[in-house]
C-alpha cells in the first residue's frame, strides 16, 4: 500500500473524531424512515417497522455506533434486525460493535475480500504501532513544556486527554464478516415494508450498493453520492468514474423522491444528476487539455477548483483529476470505446 493510499485509509478508518456530537437528532424522511447526519463519519438510515428495524451502515467507531444506537432509540425500542452496509470503507462499518450481536449484516459478496485486502491488517498495525507513537509523541511534547499555564500546554494536553479517549475508542473496533451476502440484488420484507439491496457495478468502491426504501420512493447510496463536496476515490479500492456516472444517470431516470448519500444533507434526485454532472464537466475539462497537448501535471494547474461549486475535502480534488485522467488515458486507447460520451 502506497503512502497516498495509507493517509486515505487513514481517513476512511478513522475520520473527524473531534466534532462534537451530542445534539444529533434524527431526521424524519417519512413517517417510519429516518437519516442521521452530521456524524463523524458515513451518513445512516434506519427504517422502523412492527417487526423490527434496519438499519443502513454503523458509523466510523464504536463510540460513534454507540451513539447511532442511541438516537435510534430515541424513536424506537424495536429490536434491530438487519445491518445493511453499503461499502467496505471504515467510517461506515467500524461502528458495528456497538450493535446487537444478533442483528443480521448484509453486504456485497466483495465487502469480504475487501476487509481483508484494505482493513483487517491495516487496523491492526494502526491500533498495535501508528497510534501509540503518536500518543507518545504527544506526551513527550507535554513533558517538554515546564510552564503548565500557557495556552500551548493547555492545549496540547487537551489534544492529548482527546486522543487518549479515542484511542480506546478504536481498540473495540470489530470488524465482522456479513451474515449475508449477495452479488447483482438482495430483497428484504420487513412487516410491510420492501428494501431492495442492488449492486450497479464498481464506482466509489468494487462493493458498493445501493439501498431502496421501496415503499417511500427513498435511496440510501453510500458513497455513490457526496453532497455538494468533493469525492474521495481510491483506485485501489476498485473506483470506475464512468461507471460511476452511468449508475447515477440511471438511477436519476427512477422513481425517486428523496435521496440519503453516503457524505452531505439528505435532498430531492437532483444531487443523482450533480455529482454526475461534476465528473463530467470535470472529465471534458481534462480531456480538452489532453488533446491540447498537456500532461498530467499542467492540467491539474489549470483547473481551477472555483470552477466547481463543491465545499469539502477540497484535497480530494487534486486526486479527482488524476484519477479520471488515468481513466481516459486507459480507455481512449482502446479501439471502439467512445468514454464520456453520453
Amino acid at each position: 500500500m502506497n503512502l497516498k493510499v495509507s493517509l486515505l485509509f487513514l481517513y476512511l478508518l478513522f475520520p473527524r473524531f473531534l466534532n462534537a456530537q451530542e445534539s444529533i437528532k434524527p431526521y424524519k424522511i417519512r413517517e417510519n424512515l429516518y437519516a442521521i447526519t452530521e456524524l463523524d463519519g458515513g451518513n445512516v438510515s434506519f427504517l422502523v417497522t412492527r417487526k423490527g428495524i434496519l438499519v443502513v451502515d454503523a458509523g466510523s467507531t464504536p463510540g460513534n455506533g454507540e451513539k447511532i444506537v442511541s438516537i435510534i432509540r430515541e424513536v424506537s425500542d424495536e429490536p434491530i434486525k438487519y445491518l445493511i452496509l453499503t461499502h467496505f470503507h471504515g467510517d461506515h462499518i467500524n461502528g458495528i460493535a456497538a450493535f446487537p450481536e444478533d442483528v443480521k449484516i448484509i453486504a456485497h459478496e466483495k465487502l469480504i475480500e475487501n476487509n481483508k485486502l484494505f482493513n483487517e491488517d491495516q487496523l491492526k498495525n494502526y491500533i498495535n504501532k501508528v497510534y501509540p507513537k503518536h500518543m507518545e509523541s504527544l506526551k513527550v511534547q507535554l513533558e517538554l513544556l515546564d510552564n503548565k499555564e500557557t495556552d500551548e500546554y493547555i492545549a496540547l494536553k487537551k489534544e492529548f486527554d482527546t486522543n487518549k479517549v479515542y484511542y480506546e475508542d478504536i481498540k473495540k473496533i470489530k470488524i465482522r464478516k456479513p451474515d449475508k451476502t449477495f452479488n447483482d440484488y438482495y430483497k428484504i420484507k420487513l412487516a410491510d415494508e420492501r428494501i431492495i439491496l442492488e449492486y450497479p457495478d464498481p464506482g466509489h468502491t468494487s462493493d458498493n450498493i445501493v439501498v431502496k426504501f421501496s415503499n417511500h420512493n427513498v435511496i440510501h447510496t453510500g458513497d455513490l453520492v457526496f453532497n455538494a463536496c468533493f469525492p474521495y476515490l481510491i483506485v485501489e479500492h476498485g473506483v470506475d468514474v464512468y461507471n460511476w456516472i452511468q449508475i447515477l444517470d440511471d438511477l436519476y431516470l427512477e422513481n425517486i423522491s428523496r435521496v440519503i448519500p453516503g457524505h452531505g444533507d439528505v435532498a430531492g434526485k437532483r444531487i443523482l444528476k450533480e455529482q454526475a454532472d461534476y465528473f463530467r464537466s470535470l472529465a471534458y475539462k481534462i480531456d480538452a487539455l489532453r488533446n491540447a497537448g498537456y500532461e498530467l501535471d499542467e492540467i491539474k494547474k489549470r483547473i481551477d477548483i472555483k470552477e466547481f461549486d463543491l465545499k469539502g475535502n477540497e484535497g480530494q480534488f487534486s486526486i479527482n483529476i488524476e484519477v479520471i485522467y488515468s481513466e481516459l488515458e486507459n480507455t481512449l486507447n482502446e479501439e471502439g470505446q467512445k468514454w464520456w460520451k453520453f
